[in-house]
């Protein structure tokens, strides 16, 4: 290791995660004096938020113990794991002897996998590119994943109607569940998510969890130990490259629905308790395409099943159970970094389709030089783009400081003309955005796990849905534009331009990445969530 590495790890370890976590710390109390300690208090209207007719059990809510009831507590281990592994894999992935491609070689690749000869771009005004049975076969080409027919597809606005659906599909299950999670919270959406598996292993179902093995240590430590106790088989992913991260989140029930998108098993996400309640997007679909995602997740279980002494998944059939059916068609696709770039090739190949307009909601907007042409070349034909993702002060403590990065990879976006909107919160500043969605023409949405930032393509292993259905898209563009309302509109690259934080600037001079153009991008740092 070089003197500058060792610089930097005793950097780090002294100064950065000290400060980084007691940063966390003071944020979060902020938040939590700011606003309460219960959601009713703020007149949160779950009831307002149902989007889906899958049944209702009727079942009394779980009963959540004292130790769980509050906000989990923040695991000063868990941090430094987590930041620990964001250092070596920086250091890990810089070093001369790694293969791991540049950025630059990435931008590259997904560009030429993107951009069609066959299929040009075409200007504003003309008909959407996916409106051409071609150029749909070539992007099904392009991405590895070939949509299905048959689907239904409803977007689930915000966390009350996710866990409505999850819920519901848990308690309806008859057969399997098979669920994925970057984590599971040790409070109340937790526990409740874990003694409901639990009742359903207890009554013969063929349960199976899937979370990241780091991750663990900072987060639900304790419901996962309680699943395992009692019988559900809990796979704690290990990534093969050592600093990588698992983060698809995937509900799969009786291979009849599936529920995909941000949201992990936590009070943020869910909203049923606690304070702090973020801003998230999951999508529920019933067809073919379930049978997809049980397939790459079956990939996954399968190759750490026998090691662990698991019984491994039959993903060439379903449980036998109807699909609800529907008119969207669905595609799976699941990227597991760095040599290969599906999820990014489905964005960037379907924003050169765009002829009207493109939404993008994400949570940590840091571009790779290919997403920066992408947005720069629909300008140049004279495509609408809309980008709505966190400002400074809607943003979770952990992403602090990443702010500075993302301001400066907006600029240039900014000054060809793309609509710019930072995120206030949809109650006031200190509500986070944690969607990761796109819509393009009215026509396609993608949306999963991934955030459009460098660790998606270094580190995290993601899965996103795309999705061809003009009457879902419509509604996921409803939610987009009550989204803008509460957020503010960048008029200048001077709303851009803020004053360097101690942090910010300590992250920019060792975690960033350079690439060419107008900013830095993030290598390392942590942001999965």
């Amino acid at each position: 290791m070089t003197h500058k590495k060792l610089a930097l790890a005793a950097l780090v370890s002294c100064v950065i995660l000290p400060g980084f976590v007691s940063a966390q710390t003071s944020r979060q109390s902020a938040l939590l004096e700011k606003y309460g300690s219960s959601a009713s208090a703020l007149g949160v209207n779950a009831d307002g938020l149902k989007a889906s007719p899958i049944p209702q059990p009727m079942a009394q809510p779980v009963a959540v113990p004292q130790q769980f009831s509050g906000a989990e507590p923040i695991s000063y281990s868990g941090t430094a794991v987590t930041l620990w592994y964001a250092l070596g894999a920086q250091i890990t992935d810089n070093a001369p002897w790694t293969n791991t491609p540049a950025f630059e070689a990435i931008s590259d690749r997904v560009m030429a996998a993107s951009k069609s000869r066959a299929y040009p771009a075409r200007q504003a005004g003309q008909p959407s590119l996916f409106t051409d049975p071609g150029f749909i076969a070539e992007y099904e080409q392009a991405t590895g994943a070939r949509f299905t027919t048959g689907n239904s597809a409803r977007f689930l606005i915000n966390g009350p109607a996710s866990f409505e659906v999850k819920d519901a599909l848990i308690r309806s299950a008859k057969k399997s569940l098979l669920i994925s999670s970057w984590a599971f919270y040790d409070d109340t959406t937790g526990y409740q998510a874990a003694q409901m598996l639990i009742a359903k292993k207890k009554e013969g179902l063929d349960v199976k969890v899937m979370v990241d093995k780091k991750v663990k240590v900072g987060h639900g430590k304790k419901v996962v130990e309680m699943m395992k106790k009692a019988g559900i088989e809990v796979l704690e992913v290990q990534e093969s490259r050592a600093n990588d991260i698992w983060h698809v989140k995937v509900l799969i029930a009786d291979d009849q629905y599936a529920v995909a998108g941000g949201q992990n098993f936590g009070d943020v996400y869910s909203h049923k308790g606690g304070s702090i309640l973020w801003r998230d997007t999951d999508v529920v679909f019933s067809g073919p395409a379930v049978l997809d995602a049980k397939r790459l997740l079956a990939g996954e279980w399968n190759r750490y099943a026998s090691k662990n002494g698991f019984k491994s998944i039959d993903a060439r059939n379903t449980a036998g159970l109807p699909y609800e059916g529907g008119s969207a068609r669905v595609a799976v696709v699941m990227q597991n970094p760095p040599q290969s770039s599906p999820i990014l090739v489905s964005i960037i190949k379907a924003m050169y389709a765009a002829t009207k307009n493109i939404n993008i909601e994400n949570a940590y907007f840091v571009s790779l030089p290919v997403v920066t042409q992408a947005v720069l070349d629909a300008r140049a034909r004279g495509v609408e783009v809309n980008i709505l993702t966190n400002s400074k002060e809607s943003i979770d403590p952990e992403g602090v400081v990443i702010v500075e990065a993302m301001y400066k990879c907006l600029i240039p976006l900014a000054q060809a003309g793309a609509n710019i909107h930072l995120y206030n919160g949809w109650r006031s500043p200190g509500d986070t955005l944690h969607s990761k969605f796109m819509t393009v023409d009215g026509e396609f949405a993608d949306i999963g796990s991934y955030n459009l930032h460098p660790r998606g393509e270094r580190y995290d292993t993601e899965v996103n849905v795309n999705i061809l259905d003009r009457a879902a898209v419509a509604q996921l563009d409803a939610a987009f534009a009550k989204d803008l309302q509460n957020s503010r509109k960048v008029k200048s690259a001077a709303d851009l331009d803020g004053k360097p934080t101690a942090m910010g600037t300590i992250a920019n001079n060792f975690f960033y990445a350079q690439l060419g153009g107008p900013a830095g991008v993030p290598a390392g740092l942590s942001l999965q969530k």
